[in-house]
C-alpha cells in the first residue's frame, strides 16, 4: 500500500508521490526489470521512522492545495515543541483518535461547500473529529470544569489528523474515560447525525427517556453506510415496533443477510416493489437516495409521521442542468411540506444548535459506555496511512462505509499498524 513519507532533504519536507520512478541520488530513472518495481513498491510502504514517530513533539497531517490525488498534496508536518494554551480559553489536547471521512476527501479535492466563514487557508489539517486527553489548559478553562487530564470529544472541520489540537473551552465536550477511543471518535458524527434525524420531532426529556420510539415503524432508504448502521442500531435501542431497510446500492449483490444482522427487515431497492405493502404505516421515514424523488417514502407516512430527507445520492450522480433544476425543485417541495424535513448535516446543526448537539452527544457516550451501542471500526491506522485511506475512499466510498469508520491514531507507529484493516488494491475493492 502506499504511504505519505517525510523526507528531510535540506530542511524541505518532500511527499513520495505514487507517480515518482526511482530516484538514484543523481536523477530519476526508468526501472526495467519486475524485480526493480517491486523493490520500489516495497520500499515505498515504509514509512521513514526518526525520533518524530515516539517522542512527545508535535506532527500533523497537512494538505498544500486541493488536489484529486490525496499524494500530490498531503505531508507530515513535524515540529520541534508541544502547543501550550496561549489565552484564557484555550485548551491543547492530545488526540488519541480521530476519523478519516468523505467530508475530508472533499474538503482536499476542493469541492466541499463551506458556510459560516470557516474555509481555513492553505497548509491545513484535516480530521473533522477527535478523542483526546487535555495536556494543556487557560484559566478560563479550569473555571469551566476542564483540567489537565481530562478525556474530552471535539468536533471541528480541520486539524484533528495531528498527534496535539489546539482547541476553545466550547468546542469540547468530557468524554467517559473507560470507552474505547476509536469508537467514542466514530460516535461524534455518525451516530449524533443518526439520532438527531430520528428524534428530530421529539423535545425535552421526551427526548432521552427509555423507549421513545416504542409505538413507532421507521423506514430507512439509502445505502449500506456506517450512518445506515447507526440508524438501525439507535431506532433498535430506542425500542421502535419495526425497522425497514431499502437498501439502494450500486453493487449488485443482496444486502438482506447484512441487513437482517443489523436488526432490519431488508427490502428491494426498487421503491415500487414494498410501495403498496407499506403505504401509511409508517411513523418516520429517513430518505438519502431520493431514488423516486421521496414519491414512495413520503407514500409511506401515516397520518402523524415525518419523512426527513438526508441527501439526494442518485440525483448528484448527474451533473447537467436539468438535474440541478430538479434538485431546486425536490428541494423546495420538502421545504414547503409540514411533514417533511431537511437534514442539513451533523456540521451545520453543531453550529446552528450546539447546545443540543452536546446533550444528544452525552446521551450517546452514555449508551456506548453502557454497551448499548457497538459502533464498527474498520481499521486504526498511523497518519501517514491517511492519504491510501481517503483514496479508497475515493474509489468506492460505499464499500468502505459497509465496512465501518476508519480511525486514525496519530500516536501509532506504522510498525505495529496491521494493513488487513484497508483494501490494499482496486480489483478487492471490486470484489467485495
Amino acid at each position: 500500500m502506499k504511504t505519505v513519507h517525510d523526507i528531510t532533504t535540506s530542511g524541505k519536507n518532500e511527499v513520495v508521490s505514487k507517480k515518482e520512478l526511482h530516484d538514484n541520488g543523481i536523477g530519476k530513472i526508468e526501472l526495467t526489470s519486475k524485480k526493480e518495481i517491486e523493490e520500489l513498491e516495497r520500499e515505498k510502504t515504509v514509512v521513514k521512522k526518526d525520533v518524530y514517530d515516539n517522542d512527545i513533539r508535535n506532527a500533523e497531517l497537512v494538505i498544500d492545495a486541493y488536489n484529486i490525488d490525496p499524494f500530490e498534496v498531503m505531508r507530515i508536518q513535524k515540529y520541534d515543541d508541544v502547543p501550550m494554551a496561549k489565552e484564557g480559553d484555550d485548551i491543547v489536547v492530545r488526540v488519541e483518535a480521530a476519523t478519516v471521512s468523505e467530508i475530508d476527501c472533499r474538503i482536499r479535492d476542493g469541492t466541499y461547500k463551506w458556510k459560516f466563514g470557516r474555509k481555513p487557508p492553505f497548509p491545513m489539517c484535516p480530521g473533522i473529529d477527535c478523542i483526546g486527553i487535555i495536556t494543556s489548559v487557560g484559566s478560563l478553562a479550569i473555571k469551566s470544569g476542564l483540567d489537565v487530564g481530562d478525556r474530552v470529544a471535539a468536533l471541528s472541520l480541520k486539524g484533528c489528523t495531528a498527534k496535539y489540537v489546539n482547541l476553545k473551552i466550547d468546542e469540547v465536550i468530557k468524554v467517559p474515560d473507560d470507552v474505547d477511543a476509536a469508537e467514542a471518535a466514530t460516535v461524534i458524527r455518525t451516530y449524533t447525525a443518526a439520532f438527531q434525524c430520528l428524534m428530530y420531532t421529539f423535545r425535552g426529556m421526551n427526548r432521552y427517556s427509555r423507549k421513545p420510539l416504542s409505538r413507532d415503524r421507521v423506514l430507512i432508504v439509502g445505502p449500506c453506510g456506517v450512518f445506515e448502521r447507526a440508524l438501525v442500531e439507535l431506532a433498535n435501542l430506542l425500542g421502535a415496533k419495526r425497522v425497514y431497510f431499502s437498501c439502494v446500492s450500486t453493487n449488485q449483490k443482496s444486502h438482506d443477510m447484512y441487513i437482517r444482522m443489523l436488526g432490519a427487515k431488508p427490502l428491494s431497492g426498487d421503491p415500487e416493489d414494498w410501495s403498496d405493502e407499506l403505504e401509511g404505516k409508517i411513523d418516520i421515514a429517513i430518505d438519502s437516495s431520493c431514488v423516486d424523488r421521496y414519491e414512495h417514502s413520503y407514500k409511506a407516512l401515516n397520518d402523524d409521521g415525518f419523512l426527513m430527507a438526508t441527501g439526494m445520492r442518485e440525483l448528484e450522480k448527474s451533473t447537467d442542468y436539468f438535474s440541478g433544476i430538479e434538485k431546486m425543485w425536490i428541494s423546495a417541495w420538502v421545504a414547503m411540506n409540514p411533514k417533511c424535513y431537511t437534514y442539513e448535516g451533523i456540521i451545520d446543526n453543531y453550529h446552528v444548535d450546539r447546545k443540543n448537539f452536546v446533550k444528544d452527544l452525552i446521551f450517546l457516550f452514555n449508551a456506548l459506555e453502557k454497551g448499548k451501542i457497538k459502533p464498527k471500526v474498520s481499521s486504526r491506522i498511523p497518519m501517514a496511512k491517511v492519504a491510501s485511506a481517503q483514496e479508497r475512499f475515493d474509489i468506492g466510498s460505499e464499500i468502505l462505509a459497509r465496512r465501518g469508520v476508519i480511525v486514525v491514531e496519530p500516536w501509532l507507529l506504522d510498525a505495529d499498524y496491521d494493513e488487513g484493516g484497508i483494501i490494499s488494491d482496486e480489483s478487492s475493492l471490486k470484489e467485495q
